[in-house]
Parts: structure tokens; C-alpha cells; sequence
């Protein structure tokens, strides 16, 4: 009876080594190095016939006399580019139509956007196991800020996702990231549907300022007597006011990005202004502020939820316009405000975020410009540049590897990388 004990012991501890080995975990503790290649790592120049090397689901090396450890998986990358996964900086993709916007109150700070967040079905693998967004894989997007439509006025809390996860919880970057809030037409529109405020400018700017004036009066009554009631509304809007997030603010007439910008120094909060169509309008007061600014698709008028919005907030596309707040000092980052799979083209996915960028660069951006645009600028944005944006040592192994130039129009994303792993490959 003993010795069957033991054996049985035995077999136990070694089938558990055997999985071990053969988990994916294990395999991630290999290291991967990409050879070869023109490595662009967004925090300096490009180096030709470089090495990146990945182990633990971090950058352990990175440059052209880098010793590759024994034991490596080698991908030849010869003639190839390499670089930081792309990072989409506005999107409600992997978010149902109908959940993209809450039409009971327009002024829902509460809201947090990750709990529609849902990379499953049509969204993904359709099976399950890990998590992959495949549309935004195939176009080198590794992570992307979601958020919820505009159709509020203050929408909810923003987060910063991975594209590609063993879970839910391993896909999460930064949650809460921002509060949404939109200026201008479509919370008017919203509204008007509903027979309710707000329906002029002067109201939407009104019911903003109430609600934070609210936020700052529950804070200080909350510290003064922590026993209250707890609010999930004036809590989100409190981290806002301590400044433990931005505000991501809608704004494309010039007398909406000139309001955000009033609200930003009234009550102190950090201000990122996003879609910025007429930006040029303010562009010294956002130099001046150092206020961060989003740019919709360059090739596209600003598409607002799958529609062209109202014109008199839209001007006809403007190419040399990152390139104006670029060259000014404004910090720019272009994204592509896709709604859902499959609206207009070239704006309906984030698969075309390089391709429509890279447009910027026959109009006054330089190419290390519009890929910093798309990859390290909108990481500082937001908040998450400890782990991604550049191929930097001890960063997140999110690493792109494509066939030519990355702004060249017959150039494809081969492999993709999140965490080490190669989680997409052209085939």
C-alpha cells in the first residue's frame, strides 16, 4: 500500500511539473528575440539591423549589439520594421450599440465603461480561452482607450484596455482613466429626443458646472462626516478635482473648446480635449496651458457616432492640422473615434489607425511625428507610459512587427505581441 502511495505521489508531482513546463506561463519565460530588423522605439531614433528581446512579458533588450540569450526563440526580421504596439486613444470598439450611451440622465459620472466592456462573440475569437480583439490586431493596435458615446453630457469613466488577455482583469491598463464629458451638438440632440435639458450651449456649460460645484460640496461634507450616504457620482467626480484623472472633453467648435478650457481653470482639473476640429481657433491658449489635444481621423471629417455631425461644429477636413498643433507645442495624438465594426470607411475601425495617420505626414508632420502620435504621446496622455507607447526596457513586450515602412500604403502588420505573446499573424 505504501509503495503505491508513492508511486502514485510520484506520477502526481510529475504530471503537475509536465504541465508546468507546458503551460503557456512557462512558455512566456522563454525569451523572444526579433532579429534583425529596423527597430523604431519612439524614445529615440531608429536603429537598423537591431534586436528586441522579450522574456516575462516585458522588453529585456533593446539596440543592434544585443546578445540574445540561450535557448531564444529567433524571429528573423531582416528587411522588416519593428515597433511599440499602436495605441488608439478614442474608441467605444468592443462596446455593443447598445450600450454605448445611458439615456435615463445625461449627467452620469458614475458610469464606468468597462462594465460594458465585452471582447467576446463578433468582438473576438467567438470561443472561449484567451481574449482577442482580431480587427484591432490586425492593424498593429495592442491598446486603446474606450470610452462611452457622446450623447451625454457627462457620460461616465473611461478606460485604457489591452487588445489581447488571458482575462478580462489581465486586459484592464487603467480603469477608472478619464470622466467623458461632450460640448456641442450631440448631447443637444440627445436631448431634444427626449424633450429635455439641455438643448442650448448655455445650458450644457450650466448643468457641467452644477455638477461639479455638487462634487466639490459633497467632498467637503464627506470628509467632515465621513457616516454620509456614499455617492458613486460625486466620488468619480471627486478624483477628478483631487486631479487623480482628466477630464476627456468633446469639443470641436471653437466656443466648445474655448468653454472646456473656461471649466478646466474654474475648477482645476486636468483637461484633455478631444475630436478638436477647430482647434486652430485656440491654438495659443492650448500651448500656453499645455492642454492636450486628440485628433479624429485625419482623412475623414470627425465621425460622431457613426454620422457626420452637425456642420456648423465641423470644418472641412483639415490634413495640416496635427501638424499645426504639433509644430506649435500642443501635445497630439491622432486617433479614430470608431463607434462600432463596420461604420464608414475608413473611420469605422481602429485596424486603419497607421494607414489614416500616416496621411498626416505628407502635410507638414514628420514620420517619427505621426508615429509618436499614434504610439508614446497618447500613452502619456493617458497615464499609462510606465507600460507602453515606446520599446523600452521593462516596458510591456507589446511589439508590432510589419513587412515595409510603416507609413508606406503596401506595408502589413505581420506579427503582434502583447505581453510577450504572439497573439496575431498574418497569414
Amino acid at each position: 500500500m505504501r509503495e503505491t502511495s508513492r508511486f502514485l505521489a510520484t506520477t502526481v508531482v510529475t504530471a503537475v511539473a509536465i504541465a508546468f513546463v507546458a503551460s503557456p506561463l512557462a512558455a512566456q519565460e522563454r525569451a523572444i528575440a526579433i532579429r534583425g530588423g529596423t527597430v523604431v522605439p519612439m524614445d529615440g531614433p531608429a536603429i537598423t539591423n537591431a534586436t528586441v528581446v522579450m522574456r516575462g512579458g516585458k522588453i529585456t533588450a533593446v539596440g543592434a549589439n544585443v546578445t540574445i540569450p540561450a535557448g531564444a526563440t529567433v524571429v528573423d526580421a531582416r528587411g522588416k520594421y519593428v515597433l511599440p504596439g499602436l495605441i488608439d486613444a478614442m474608441t467605444s470598439l468592443g462596446i455593443g450599440s447598445g450600450d454605448l450611451n445611458e439615456p435615463a440622465d445625461p449627467v452620469s459620472p458614475q458610469l464606468r465603461v468597462f462594465e460594458a466592456f465585452n471582447p467576446f462573440g463578433d468582438f473576438g475569437s467567438g470561443t472561449s480561452g484567451p481574449l482577442r480583439l482580431h480587427e484591432l490586431l490586425g492593424g498593429g493596435v495592442t491598446t486603446m482607450y474606450i470610452a462611452p458615446a457622446d450623447a451625454a453630457l457627462i457620460g461616465g469613466q473611461g478606460a485604457v484596455v489591452k487588445t489581447a488577455g488571458d482575462n478580462l482583469a489581465a486586459m484592464s491598463l487603467r480603469d477608472p482613466a478619464a470622466i467623458d464629458i461632450s460640448l456641442g451638438e450631440p448631447p443637444r440632440k440627445a436631448a431634444s429626443a427626449k424633450q429635455r435639458d439641455p438643448a442650448t450651449r448655455m445650458a450644457e456649460v450650466a448643468m457641467i458646472r452644477q455638477a461639479l460645484v455638487r462634487a466639490q460640496e459633497y467632498q467637503r461634507n464627506k470628509a467632515q462626516n465621513p457616516s454620509l450616504p456614499r455617492d458613486l457620482g460625486q466620488e468619480a467626480l471627486g478624483k477628478l478635482l483631487r486631479r487623480e484623472i482628466p477630464a476627456r472633453i468633446q469639443a470641436n467648435a471653437p466656443v466648445d473648446i474655448r468653454n472646456a478650457l473656461q471649466l478646466a481653470a474654474e475648477f482645476g482639473f486636468d483637461l484633455v480635449i478631444d475630436g478638436a476640429a477647430n482647434a486652430k481657433s485656440q491654438l495659443a491658449q492650448l500651448a500656453a496651458r499645455k492642454v492636450p489635444v486628440i485628433l479624429g481621423q485625419v482623412s475623414h471629417p470627425y465621425v460622431s457616432n457613426e454620422e457626420i455631425p452637425d456642420k456648423s461644429d465641423y470644418p472641412a477636413v483639415d490634413e495640416t492640422l496635427p501638424a499645426t498643433l504639433t509644430n506649435a507645442g500642443v501635445t497630439t495624438a491622432i486617433a479614430t473615434f470608431s463607434r462600432a465594426f463596420g461604420s464608414l470607411a475608413p473611420s469605422g475601425s481602429s485596424k486603419w489607425l497607421l494607414l489614416d495617420a500616416g496621411i498626416a505626414a505628407g502635410y507638414g508632420m514628420t514620420e517619427q511625428q505621426v508615429l509618436q502620435a499614434v504610439t508614446i504621446i497618447p500613452a502619456r496622455i493617458l497615464g499609462v507610459q510606465d507600460r507602453v507607447g515606446s520599446l523600452t526596457v521593462g516596458k510591456d513586450a507589446d511589439v508590432i512587427v510589419l513587412d515595409g515602412p510603416p507609413l508606406s500604403m503596401k506595408s502589413w502588420v505581420e506579427r503582434v505581441y502583447v505581453g510577450g505573446e504572439l497573439v496575431h499573424e498574418k497569414r
